[in-house]
């Protein structure tokens, strides 16, 4: 086997692994919560966990933007370039990560805050919005390795702390039961977590140091373009995610809100599969760009694309079809199968699996300016859509819109990924 090859087994396996790790949350979590609370509560909870997920993006794609280049220099030999690129991240991220702590916290504790009532209730979200910097943080950690060709053993070290985090807050459930129990165990593992990689990365880093002596302003000027568009990912992720999660709680209540996200979470199982197929190739993608330009990946990119639509749209098929039994067997009866609903979802999730490649190319060679744009556009129709339909046709409209929006958005980035690779 190619050491190509090698390192895209590694990283599948690697992202594989994550993908179980997420599966296995998200189906032990609702029995977990359920055992403890009542829906209502548990719905309160994913409302106010949706919360904080709008500081994803507090590192304006700076991590994202860094690990690209210092993949690329570090393919080239080029350390010293490597190295002023990532400690000018670290700088930025320290600054940057500080900052939102010291306008969010504040607010969040003592403001005005719509949705937050309870002092529980704002510790807990506060906590929450800590573990997200801390995780943002984190991501320097997990750059480190990928730009040393060791991709593999940092996502996997990523979802050990991921994991952790979640062993945290059911811990914080069981043994006290309230919101602020929850989220402030987990922000206790994640700080060890983020320490704990930031002192694993520094052995075999060829080179790259943890530091300030390198930092340089003009290195952030250069990545400051891709990295706000890499922002803005992010912020569409929101929308489409958290922002879904909060109308359906303004619109049809909390026990609502525990429903649609039990048949969302089964229906984006086929997007994490693909999902991880796309990112296994991201640092390759990187690396061989680097180097050849767009007539390197352009038939590892081609394979790919259709093993991914492929995949996409098999698994989305086999999840109508076992979706009565899993829910049945997932929730103990309490969500039943409503047909018109999984079939929106699913196709839904077919579409957005049928584009990861595609995004990744662009992602990895930090040619993502216009994806992002219409990233951000397709996210707002969705909200906007989401809402309109939902008027008219309640839960099933929701889905409706979703639906809508990601054909129209996966449709753009295929477009843009085949103007890449036309170039070769």
């Amino acid at each position: 086997m190619s050491p190509l090859m090698a390192r895209i087994v590694a990283a599948l396996g690697a992202g594989a692994f994550g993908q179980a790790i997420n599966i296995v949350i998200q189906l032990a979590s609702l029995p977990l919560f359920l055992h403890q609370w009542d829906l209502p509560t548990y719905g309160t909870w994913l409302m106010l966990s949706a919360m904080p997920a709008y500081l994803s993006m507090a590192d304006v794609g700076m991590v994202s933007t860094a690990g690209n280049r210092m993949t690329m220099e570090m393919g080239q030999g080029r350390v010293d370039h490597a190295n002023a690129v990532f400690q000018s991240a670290l700088v930025f991220m320290l600054v940057a990560c500080g900052s939102f702590a010291l306008l969010s916290l504040p607010t969040v504790l003592w403001g005005m805050v719509p949705g937050v009532g309870t002092m529980d209730e704002r510790v807990a979200v506060a906590a929450l919005i800590g573990g997200v910097l801390l995780a943002l943080f984190g991501g320097l950690s997990e750059a480190v390795f990928k730009a040393t060709g060791r991709y593999a053993l940092g996502t996997t070290l990523g979802t050990v702390v991921r994991l952790l985090e979640w062993a945290g807050w059911i811990t914080g459930l069981l043994v006290w039961g309230s919101f602020s129990a929850v989220a402030l165990c987990g922000l206790l593992v994640r700080a060890f977590g983020v320490l704990l990689m930031s002192y694993l990365s520094r052995h075999d880093s060829q080179g790259l140091t943890w530091g300030m002596q390198h930092a340089r302003m003009a290195e952030v000027r250069a990545m400051v373009k891709p990295a706000l568009s890499f922002m803005l990912f992010p912020l569409a992720n929101a929308i489409s995610f958290q922002g879904i999660t909060l109308l359906v709680g303004q619109q049809f209540g909390p026990a609502v809100v525990a429903l649609f996200n039990t048949y969302r979470t089964v229906a984006r199982v086929a997007v994490q599969v693909t999902g991880t197929f796309g990112h296994a190739l991201w640092a390759e993608f990187s690396r061989l760009f680097g180097a050849g330009g767009a007539h390197a990946v352009a038939a590892i990119y081609r394979r790919s694309a259709w093993l991914g639509l492929g995949a996409s749209l098999a698994l989305s098929a086999v999840l109508y079809l076992i979706g009565p039994f899993l829910l049945a067997l997932w929730t103990r009866g309490a969500v039943g199968f409503e047909p018109v609903l999984m079939s929106l979802l699913l196709a839904y999730a077919a579409v957005c699996g049928s584009w990861h490649v595609p995004r990744v190319l662009l992602m990895s060679t930090n040619q993502h300016i216009g994806l992002a744009q219409w990233s951000l556009l397709a996210a707002v129709l969705a909200f906007a859509l989401a809402y309109a339909f939902g008027q008219g046709w309640g839960i099933a409209g929701i889905g409706a819109g979703m639906l809508v929006a990601e054909v129209m958005i996966a449709t753009l980035c295929v477009g843009l990924a085949y103007r890449v690779i036309r170039t070769s």
